[in-house]
Order: structure tokens, then C-alpha cells, then sequence
């Protein structure tokens, strides 16, 4: 459980029950994508790969650093303007425009961003979290489409990644949310309100008890549920704020923004 296990098989193991283990997992995998779990390298790999054959995919980079293959159109940041393709730093407005006109004529745009120190250097961290990655996520957000970040420095890449993602401990609730099975309790126990163990056993989310058990723990470990009187489980109120954050986000796509580190 420390180790984040998601589930787990009893000897001697059926066929049928590896399988709904083995989906138990690929579903706990897209719904950390969708709660905002820290994107793997291999998934923004996937991202520029698909943008690239569809020509959508936008390359914003620094002095320092090179497009990704497959990059319809490239846009630099230099110390001096030279269009029309290059921007100096303080000519934002001009870069922002060429990527809308970008942004606008194709569908789940990608802009793959790497190297902004120039960026940092002239309008400073704040200004450009603001005024350019908040906005570019917005827009290529609105589209379907996503905002990768290629970051060497990871000091920058933590300041951007602590103002995209929830605080630790609602993270941490998320996450073991995208858990199918430990949904489906807390939804249970959400709709019914106080419950006994029995009565949780009784809506067969798992095939054994022992594994019900397992859920049960992990969900009182991250607080998500307590015991109440005689022993019912009950939703905790930070448990109520982690589950309507789920149900807002159970319409949406995954997020617009990664960080890739690589």
C-alpha cells in the first residue's frame, strides 16, 4: 500500500479475475492522467508525436534549446528580433500573436516551450507564469489541445508545476481516487451516508474481502474516510472536497498543462 499498489491478485488466481485486476489498472492510469497526477515522460513523447502528424504541433524555444522533431512551425526566442521567426524578449505581444495565429487555425494545438530564461530574465517569473503560461495553457486548453514545458532548470519547473497542481494533501486524495474501486466505495458512502462494513461487502466492488479491507485502509489512511459511531464509515469533510473535485473533472480531458523534465 506504501508502495502505491492499486490492487492485488490471491493465489491460486483465476483468469477472469487477472483480467478486471489488469483493468483496475489501465483505469487507475488515465484517471491519475485526469486528476493532474505528474505526467511520464513517455506520455508527453506520445502528445508531440500525435500533434506532429497532424501538423498542430508549435515549437517556442529558446537559445538554448532545440524544437522537437516533427514541429510545424518553429518560433525563437533571441536577443534580437530577426522576423520572422525570431523574437527578443521584450516583444511578447508579437510572439503571442504568432502562436494564436497558429493556435487558431488548428485543432488540439500542441506548443512544446523550452529554454524561456530570456522570457524570466526580462518580464521575471511572475509576469511570465501570468502572461504567457497560464494564458498559452488557456488557450491551447480551450481547443482540446496542451501546453508542454521543457524544463532543464528544475527550481523554474517546480515554481510553474506548485501553481498547476492541487496542494499536497488534496493531491494526495486525488490520487488515491483514481483508484476505480476506492471511487466507487467513497461514491457509495457519499450517496448512503453512514455505513457498516457489511453493507459496503454487500455492493460487491471487489471479489473478496480481504481486498475490500485493503481499500478500506488505504481510503482511512489518505482521509477520505473515517469511522463514526458503531463503527460505520463515513465520508471526512476533506474526503467531500477531494470526491467534488473528482465529479467536476469526471467531464473534462486530461490537463492542458505537462512538464517534462527530460
Amino acid at each position: 500500500m506504501k508502495a502505491r499498489a492499486v490492487d492485488f491478485v490471491e493465489k491460486p488466481y483465476e483468469v477472469d479475475g487477472l483480467r478486471r485486476t489488469l483493468r483496475t489498472v489501465q483505469e487507475d492510469q488515465r484517471a491519475r492522467t485526469l486528476l493532474g497526477a505528474p505526467a511520464a515522460d513517455g506520455a508527453v513523447v506520445r502528445i508531440l508525436s500525435d500533434a506532429a502528424t497532424r501538423n498542430a504541433l508549435l515549437a517556442v524555444v529558446g537559445p538554448h534549446a532545440q524544437p522537437p522533431n516533427g514541429a510545424t512551425l518553429v518560433l525563437r526566442i533571441g536577443e534580437e528580433g530577426r522576423p520572422p521567426n525570431v523574437f527578443a524578449a521584450n516583444q511578447l505581444f508579437q510572439l503571442n500573436t504568432a502562436i494564436e495565429a497558429h493556435v487558431g487555425r488548428v485543432e488540439r494545438p500542441v506548443i512544446y516551450a523550452a529554454d524561456l530564461s530570456l522570457l524570466q530574465a526580462v518580464h521575471g517569473l511572475e509576469d511570465m507564469k501570468a502572461s504567457w503560461v497560464r494564458h498559452m495553457n488557456g488557450r491551447c486548453g480551450a481547443k482540446g489541445g496542451a501546453l508542454v514545458l521543457a524544463f532543464a532548470d528544475r527550481d523554474l519547473s517546480e515554481q510553474v508545476e506548485k501553481d498547476s497542481v492541487p496542494s499536497e494533501g488534496l493531491q494526495a486524495m486525488l490520487e488515491s481516487l483514481a483508484n476505480p474501486i476506492r471511487r466507487a466505495v467513497v461514491a457509495y458512502v457519499v450517496a448512503s451516508g453512514p455505513v457498516a462494513y457489511s453493507g459496503i461487502l454487500k455492493k460487491n466492488f471487489v471479489d473478496s474481502s480481504s481486498k475490500l479491507s485493503f481499500h478500506l485502509q488505504k481510503l482511512q489512511s489518505d482521509g477520505l474516510l473515517a469511522k463514526g459511531d458503531a463503527g460505520r464509515y463515513v465520508v471526512t469533510e476533506a474526503g467531500q472536497r477531494a470526491w467534488q473535485v473528482v465529479r467536476a473533472l469526471s467531464d473534462r480531458k486530461p490537463p492542458s498543462l505537462l512538464i517534462s523534465r527530460s
